[in-house]
């Protein structure tokens, strides 16, 4: 230490312990005598603590390295002097020394201007020689919100010090430490000096005077009292009172306190007691479900026609292909005299007929033409090209099994085609031949809205003798079961839960689940194409789930003018039981709504060895103690590559900010380049450095996402060893721990369905909708937590599109109608979406999204990942876009779909580019197609995630910021946002 002047820079009494340019860290001993206790040295730590990011408490520990401060009791005058790189401060009174440690605390560095030896009090200023060292002015108002104090629990946060609503970059540190004099001891001033240090450097901006300001908008005043005890007199105001042989102590534990997301115990006993008040919901109701097979209702309608002889018999069956053929060759036994008797399948009938039965027949011919009949009903939901749809994926089962090229089956739609399907082959000589035609039996019922009709293929017995035909419409096992859900269980359901209170369905479920088991004879079959498949009863699952959900949607806006987004936990378990019956049975659980728990820690008690003993919290009127204990990191974790990621990786911080509604915690993993102090401040290191926040595991059943961000962070320390010293990342590798626990129940019976009901949480929520309000889901607070703590730069929020085909016969046989867009079938391997938001800063997002867009092409060229996007953007061209572009929409950057329309990327408040534009630089969302996937397939995905997420490290850490020390109203650092990406 050279000069004086240098006392706040990393040449003087703080340090770069890991050499990223950032100070992180203290570099001096305060050799405090047991007599002295200056109340000013708490306003000179500080400003130790906020000039770093990073600290332990050490200041008043010996150390040969760091800067000395010594004490001297002098008659000549009050100073501080640098003497052999030690600084020694002579002092006349310890009240002179206590204001020459106020002054250097709030020394404005910037205006100094000069070197020197020794900084000298004199009436009431500090002085180098004759020049007057000006102090950091006293702010006339606070530009900056300060957290808040509203309940103890909230003193050591997630977030550092104090809870703020929103999110910011900048934290105000402005609070007032007032120690009674008569408690007043060196051992006292040490602690709470470090609690000082400790609370401004969670902090951007700074207030000075520290002591003596009752005009701060944070009080702590320390009192003579009994036994010691912490209460919050009124918001923001604490009082620690005691005695003063057990005060020192009592401070000692209240400035290392740790947030219990860290293992600490600072609020956990609300957390625990929160958890505590969960129990198993009772059974509102069960209904059971049964009816004859719509195979006897066919077999009892043939056998009551009374002339049977030299017929054409065509039947349509929801049953799998082994059982048509037996029950074809039966009942051709029964009733030799008909002429014919084919069985087909009532399920995407279309594509089973090419499949089963005129496949062979197109080996001839050099192109096949298929032409569709338009679907064209006024209040059907199903799309123009419904039918097309139900031959998904024809063209491709054709190449496989004869050779001919996908791109050689072309459709055609006509709106007055005879027949749903009609055949014809084009053979060596350029001649169209007709094969045959298909018309396929349609039944009708309305949609949960109540205003629109839902159009499924039936089954059918059609009869046809000398030109004349005659069809019986026969309801499927799944009509005829879905019916009864819909007119029986739903209206006794909303029957129950019709006295629920406000805030149910929206921030707390009217019920807390409903079991569906359904046991049915239905095709379940995996196709030699891609991952698709033909299975009825996965399109069950998810008429259930979907269409219960907007059930409760459209019940909302009917009573309450909006949905209820937050119903109940659906959950459809779909038993196939081949020749079998149709059974079902549903099961209803209740939710017992307790008025509104808003509990308050108001005082925190300390036993006789000065350890925290019990917290007192109380709820309008009502008042509890709870026990304070430390949390306990969970043993295990729900997914198994979490599980196994964290042991093999002890050293990345891993903290959990909360729990799940079914009470999991949810961890997040902080990648930073460490200093092994004891405390980090997160927002500041922020403030140094561009971060990154990346998710995962939103929607559970897309199941690359979280082992993709796990290796991605073990790719991108490899690809760059410098990478932490220029930025720091975030990840939240499950984020939905509920949704995940259901999926691995629902595929425990059938592994590669979809399964949506485990898209959302627990209670049927896109829980992103109540983030930045008070909630029961705990799963929606991490994001807004991590905002607050972090400040990131950058969101990158990994997901996934379905790997099969997704239709619902139910609700118009396209993906579900809440959804703008079609996704019924997989539009790429992977594709991104941009987030943007509408004001001032929407240019800036742009230019930042075109880089990002850029750098991912540049990343993707000629790897695999682009031919699979470009084989799917044909797939999706010639099943929807060609027809239906606006549902089907195509936005293309080279090798990569990516999404900026308002009917992919909506914009809503709990958005953080939508929330907070002035500081946050990009959203991006990345789409693989994983619903649900194993194996190659599965890494496949997994590398396109990661080769997506580098690409935005890459443009990231490509970025520059320029920090600025501003000394107007307060100390602050700022840098400019949002950050702009090149």
């Amino acid at each position: 230490m050279e000069n004086i002047f240098s006392i706040w820079t990393k040449d003087g009494l703080l340090r770069d312990k890991n050499g990223d340019g950032v100070i992180d860290g203290t570099n001096v001993w305060i050799d405090l005598p047991d007599y002295l206790a200056p109340e000013g040295l708490i306003d000179f730590c500080a400003r130790l603590g906020f000039e770093t990011t990073s600290l332990s408490f050490c200041f008043f520990e010996p150390s040969e390295e760091a800067v000395k401060l010594c004490f001297v009791h002098s008659e000549a005058a009050t100073d501080i002097r640098l003497e052999n790189n030690q600084l020694m401060i002579r002092y006349q009174s310890e009240q002179e020394l206590s204001d020459l440690l106020k002054l250097l605390a709030a020394m404005d560095l910037e205006q100094a201007g000069t070197k020197s030896d020794v900084i000298e009090l004199r009436d009431g200023r500090l002085y180098a020689g004759q020049l007057s060292i000006p102090t950091i002015d006293y702010p006339n108002d606070l530009a900056a919100a300060v957290p808040e104090i509203n309940n103890l629990s909230d003193l050591w946060s997630f977030s550092g010090i104090g809870k703020s609503n929103e999110a910011s970059p900048a934290k105000l540190f402005h609070m007032n430490i007032g120690v009674e004099k008569s408690l007043m001891t060196a051992g006292l001033l040490r602690e709470i000096c470090y609690f000082a240090a400790r609370s401004a450097m969670y902090s951007t901006e700074i207030v000075f005077p520290v002591t003596g300001n009752k005009e701060a908008s944070l009080q702590l005043e320390v009192l003579e009292g009994d036994d010691p005890i912490l209460e919050l007199v009124k918001p923001n105001v604490l009082q620690l009172r005691g005695r003063k042989e057990n005060m020192a102590a009592a401070a000692y534990q209240l400035a290392r306190a740790k947030h219990w997301s860290e293992g600490g115990v600072f609020g956990y006993w609300e957390q625990k007691h929160q958890l505590s008040q969960k129990k198993e919901p009772p059974l509102l109701f069960e209904m059971q479900w049964s009816d004859e097979k719509e195979v006897d209702v066919a077999f009892d309608h043939l056998k009551r026609e009374e002339d049977l002889a030299g017929t054409d018999i065509e039947i349509f069956l929801s049953e799998p292909a082994e059982v048509r053929r037996r029950l074809e060759e039966e009942w051709r036994a029964i009733f030799p005299q008909v002429h014919s008797l084919t069985i087909r399948s009532a399920f995407k009938a279309g594509l089973h007929w090419l499949m089963e039965e005129m496949i062979p027949s197109l080996q001839p011919y050099k192109e096949i033409e298929i032409k569709v009949r338009e679907e064209a009903g006024e209040k059907g939901l199903e799309l123009p090209i419904r039918w097309i749809q139900e031959l998904y994926p024809a063209d491709r089962l054709i190449e496989e099994e004869i050779g001919l090229k996908a791109d050689l089956v072309t459709y055609k739609l006509e709106g007055n085609l005879s027949h749903t399907y009609e055949l014809y082959g084009l053979d060596e000589q350029g001649e169209k031949h007709f094969i045959s035609s298909l018309d396929v039996p349609v039944s009708r019922l309305p949609y949960i809205d109540g205003k629109h009709d839902v159009y499924p293929a039936s089954s059918a017995v059609r009869i046809r003798k000398n030109g004349v035909e005659e069809e019986q419409l026969i309801q499927t096992d799944r009509e005829r079961f879905y019916r009864f859900y819909a007119d029986k269980v739903l209206p006794k359901l909303r029957d129950a839960i019709s006295d629920y209170h406000p805030g149910q369905g929206h921030t707390r479920p009217l019920f807390d689940r409903i079991e569906i088991d359904v046991w049915m004879s239905e095709e379940e079959i995996k196709l030699q194409v891609d991952e698709e498949r033909v299975s009825a009863l996965e399109a069950l699952h998810e008429d259930l789930y979907f269409n219960t959900l907007d059930y409760f949607a459209y019940l909302g806006e009917e009573l309450e003018g909006k949905p209820f987004d937050a119903p109940g936990g659906v959950h459809p378990f779909m038993h196939v039981r081949v020749g079998e019956k149709p059974e079902a049975r549903i099961r209803v659980y209740g939710w017992e709504d307790k008025q509104s728990e808003n509990w308050v820690t108001t005082a925190i008690l300390f036993n006789e060895a000065g350890d925290f003993s019990k917290a007192a919290l109380t709820n309008d009127g009502e008042e509890i103690a709870l026990s304070i204990e430390a949390s306990e990191k969970p043993d295990r974790h729900l997914h198994p590559y979490v599980n196994e990621w964290l042991n093999k990786h002890p050293s990345y911080r891993v903290l959990y900010p909360d729990h799940s509604y079914r009470g999991h915690a949810i961890p997040i993993i902080e990648c930073f380049l460490d200093t092994g102090e004891e405390y980090d401040s997160p927002l500041k290191m922020t403030l140094f450095k561009k971060t990154i926040f990346i998710e995962a595991g939103h929607h559970s059943n897309e199941v690359s996402s979280t082992p993709a961000i796990l290796q991605l962070l073990e790719r991108a320390c490899e690809r760059s060893d410098h990478l932490l010293k220029e930025m720091n990342i975030v990840l939240l590798p499950l984020a939905n721990p509920d949704g995940y626990e259901l999926m691995t129940k629902l595929t425990k019976e059938h592994p590669e369905w979809k399964h949506h009901a485990a898209r959302y949480n627990a209670v049927g929520l896109e829980y992103s909708f109540v983030r930045f309000q008070e909630t029961v889901f705990g799963e929606a607070n991490i994001y807004p937590e991590v905002l607050r703590r972090w400040a990131p730069d950058t969101i990158v929020d990994d997901h996934g599109i379905p790997s099969h085909e997704w239709v619902q016969p139910f609700a118009g046989y396209n993906s579900p109608p809440r959804f703008p867009v079609s996704y019924f079938l997989p539009s790429a391997k992977i594709y991104g979406i941009g987030r943007l938001s509408t004001g001032a800063f929407r240019t800036r997002h742009e230019e930042n999204l075109d880089a990002i867009v850029n750098e991912i092409s540049q990343a993707i060229r000629g790897t695999e990942i682009e031919k699979e996007n470009s084989y799917w953007k044909q797939r999706f061209r010639k099943y929807g876009n060609e027809w239906l572009p606006e549902v089907f929409p195509i936005e293309e950057a080279p090798g990569i779909h990516f999404y900026r329309q308002p009917t992919v990327a909506p914009s809503y408040s709990t958005l953080g580019v939508s929330r907070y534009p002035e500081w946050i630089g990009a959203e991006i969302i990345s789409e693989a197609a994983d619903e649900v996937v194993y194996g190659d397939v599965l890494q496949s995905c997994v590398e396109a995630h990661i080769v997506f997420d580098l690409a935005i490290l890459d443009v990231l850490q490509r970025a520059r910021i320029d920090v600025k020390r501003q000394t107007v109203n307060g100390l602050s650092y700022e840098r400019a946002r949002p950050i702009q990406l090149l």
